[in-house]
């Protein structure tokens, strides 16, 4: 229950502090995001190469897949428009490198403003977990102009916000550069939550 009830406060600041720019073309950015956050799931996945190629169970791919499906499922039930957001966080490695007090001020500053890549669309979650890891792997515009931004071993922490619209997923992300991840273990925490999104207008 403590570890839900940290997530939950985490996720809660998160979406406070960014929901609003993220999703400003809602009601030309009128609309205040919700207070209303509901931690839904939490893994611990493998960033290893093998274990993505084979889609293995304990994978990040495969358990993208699965959270982000399971929460659109549920976005997509109810009444009212949702939004999802997904964070996908390494963990840092405990030994000291070249590079730390470079990415320690890097955080710093993209704690203050993230870099952001909005207004993303896709059909199938399939397409979006592809994406995210061509994103995430600094493959593609968006993820080689990520890796310039967050350079040497600094090792970047995502927020997605997807608002399942009708006939397509609506995606903005966000990451902050941030100190060396453990290469040796190869973790990512991952975690996925609700929200109540602005009213179709």
């Amino acid at each position: 229950m403590s570890r839900i009830r940290t997530l939950s406060r985490v996720i809660l600041s998160v979406a406070c502090l960014g929901a609003g720019a993220a999703m400003a073309n809602d009601a030309g950015g009128q609309c205040s995001p919700s207070p209303e956050v509901t931690p839904l799931d939490t893994a611990t996945a493998s960033a290893g190469f093998l274990a993505n190629a084979g889609n293995s169970a304990d994978s990040i791919r495969a358990n993208s897949s699965r959270m982000l499906s399971s929460a659109i499922e549920k976005a997509q039930a109810d009444a009212s428009p949702q939004r999802i957001i997904f964070k996908s966080i390494p963990d840092l490695s405990k030994k000291t490198t070249s590079d730390d007090e470079m990415c320690e001020r890097q955080e710093a500053a993209t704690s203050k403003n993230p870099l952001e890549f909005g207004d993303k669309r896709f059909a199938t979650v399939d397409e979006l977990t592809d994406w995210i890891m061509d994103f995430t792997q600094g493959k593609g515009t968006e993820g080689k102009s990520l890796y310039k931004q967050c350079p040497g071993k600094c090792s970047p922490q995502y927020t997605w916000w997807i608002e399942p619209q009708k006939n397509e997923l609506l995606v903005n992300a966000r990451a902050i550069c941030g100190r060396p991840r453990d290469r040796s273990g190869n973790k990512y925490q991952l975690s996925i939550a609700i929200t109540p999104a602005c009213p179709a207008q």
